[in-house]
């Protein structure tokens, strides 16, 4: 009898050290506690999701958007750089990266992820619908319901965007002029485009175009363009 019981207690110890709890089910609790607000949570569980999936590419990708979201910046990049080790073209862990070395104030390093970005197959050519808004076509089918390619796919006049402010910081005009004239023609961000466009022009030297872009911005209703107006060109 006591023998039998010395086998029950190491058996309940086994069992209980044992998790079966599978990969999938961390990730889908991880999203109840994201939905909650409690993001320290939500990481906890994709820990274990990841410890039990390595290669579990959602779940990295959230797990290093909490982070960044926490302000842990450099460990949501640690985090979307171990998914472009298995995924190197994976769009929004790129542009993730981008965001968070934008974030950083490191903008040299922000352009070469965005530069990544744009360079796959994620990066979805995007031009300006009849309602105002970006449209684009999706060309990398996956079928997949569940970590499908086409997860992380990016509309390229986002990226175009992006790095157009990271070339502003820098006062590569021309560079930015042409990254956030992308934008605009697809119509994303109209406002700040042309707001964008118009500090890039005045960096320029070029009163011309930043008059230009900023009239078209006043007739949006924009006030900070009207001062920008008073600044650049109505005095002049």
């Amino acid at each position: 009898m006591r023998e039998k019981l010395i086998y029950i207690l190491i058996f309940s110890v086994i069992m209980s050290s044992c998790d079966f709890t599978s990969a999938d089910e961390y990730y889908s609790q991880a999203f109840k506690y994201e939905e909650s607000g409690d993001l320290k949570k939500a990481i906890e569980l994709l820990d274990k999701a990841i410890d039990k999936r390595e290669k579990f590419r959602p779940a990295l990708l959230n797990r290093g958007y909490y982070k960044t979201e926490l302000g842990n910046l450099n460990g949501g990049i640690e985090d979307y750089l171990k998914l472009l080790k298995f995924d190197p073209d994976n769009t929004s862990a790129l542009f993730n990266i981008g965001n968070n070395f934008s974030e950083l104030d490191e903008h040299e390093k922000a352009i070469v992820y965005y530069s990544k970005a744009l360079k796959t197959e994620g990066a979805l050519k995007s031009w300006a619908s009849s309602d105002g808004e970006a449209l684009a076509i999706n060309l990398n089918f996956d079928l997949k319901r569940f970590d499908s390619d086409t997860d992380y796919n990016v509309l390229d006049c986002e990226i175009y965007f992006e790095r157009g402010l990271e070339y502003l910081e820098l006062e590569q005009f021309d560079n930015a002029i042409s990254d956030i004239d992308k934008s605009l023609k697809a119509d994303n961000a109209k406002r700040d485009c042309y707001f964008l466009l118009g500090k890039a022009y005045v960096g320029k030297k070029d009163s011309i175009n930043a008059c230009d872009n900023f009239i078209k911005l006043a007739k949006l209703g924009d006030k900070e363009a009207r001062e920008m107006l008073k600044k650049h060109c109505i005095e002049k």
